[in-house]
């Protein structure tokens, strides 16, 4: 009986000497929080921009907008303006290539984005939007994946 009190003190005194992180570990937590912060910033709004790019390419996609009978020059010109609209500031989304080699549309909107994070370590994603004129309903996925599916 006695043992399980004494055991019983130890333990309280133990756990009241317990009072939350040392200075290092503070020190590494916020650390981490800092890095993760500066990740965060640099890497949302390249994806926020490629939403605007898949929403630019789902504007040509909805039903009655006829884009198969489209100029390539009309497309672009479409796109640009929701661009404007949207502010899309980025060079690479401006990288609009149609292809109308085959019967069907197939319009490319393939970019990097390149930001830096700190010193000389960057940040690259690299974005793939692609609308097929024959499945407007799947817009904006890579055309291969779109007709490996089909």
């Amino acid at each position: 009986m006695k043992s399980l009190l004494n055991q019983k003190r130890i333990l309280d005194r133990s756990l009241k000497k317990q009072k939350g992180l040392t200075l290092i570990s503070w020190i590494f937590v916020i650390a981490i929080l800092a890095f993760c912060g500066m990740f965060a910033f640099a890497v949302v709004p390249m994806y926020a921009e490629n939403m605007y790019v898949v929403n630019a390419l789902k504007t040509l996609a909805e039903p009655g907008a006829q884009v198969n009978e489209m100029s390539d020059s009309e497309i672009k010109k479409r796109i640009q303006n929701f661009y404007l609209v949207n502010n899309v500031r980025s060079d690479g989304p401006q990288n609009i290539v149609i292809d109308r080699r085959s019967k069907n549309l197939l319009i490319k909107i393939d970019y990097e984005n390149r930001t830096n994070l700190f010193y000389n370590i960057d940040i690259v994603t690299t974005f793939q939007n692609h609308l097929d004129g024959d499945h407007l309903s799947l817009c904006c996925k890579p055309a291969a994946d779109q007709r490996a599916k089909h």
